[in-house]
């Protein structure tokens, strides 16, 4: 690992602890429209994200030094299973489209439970590591095309 990138996972981690310090210490969920209280949120995904992009980058490189392909295929698998959850979404969506149902009283509480569950505690709070896992593939995969004779 390259001094630079042992500074920024330094860096990234940093701010990773130093979030998860604030919001230990009685912050709590603060609203995006004030950054005062909702800075330890963007440190978080941004220490996060970085970490793991200074990874990967690492990772890549290290396999490309060693004489093999960098974007493995598991790697690749792993860049269209991160479709999946909007796959997912789309798919709940297009079939209470088609089947009709609606937010009737019959079925209210079941639809409520049924999208809380899905969208609250699967989709939604993995939305940005897909759409982050996306972007890095999608740049790393044209980095090393760029550097391959």
């Amino acid at each position: 690992m390259k001094k630079y990138e042992k500074i920024l996972i330094a860096v990234f981690g940093g701010c990773t602890v130093l979030s998860l310090s604030l919001l230990m210490l009685g912050k709590g969920l603060g609203y995006l429209d004030n950054l005062e209280e909702a800075l330890p949120y963007y440190l978080m995904f941004g220490g996060v994200f970085g970490v793991i992009g200074v990874l990967v980058s690492w990772r890549l490189r290290k396999r490309r030094e060693a004489g093999k392909a960098p974007i493995s295929a598991l790697y690749k698998v792993s860049f269209w299973l991160s479709f999946l959850p909007l796959a997912v979404l789309l798919i709940v969506g297009i079939a209470g489209a088609v089947g009709g149902s609606g937010f009737d009283w019959s079925v209210l509480w079941g639809t409520l439970v049924l999208y809380g569950i899905l969208l609250g505690c699967i989709l939604i709070p993995i939305f940005p590591f897909m759409l982050f896992w996306q972007v890095l593939y999608v740049a790393m995969s044209a980095k090393y095309k760029k550097l391959s004779p």
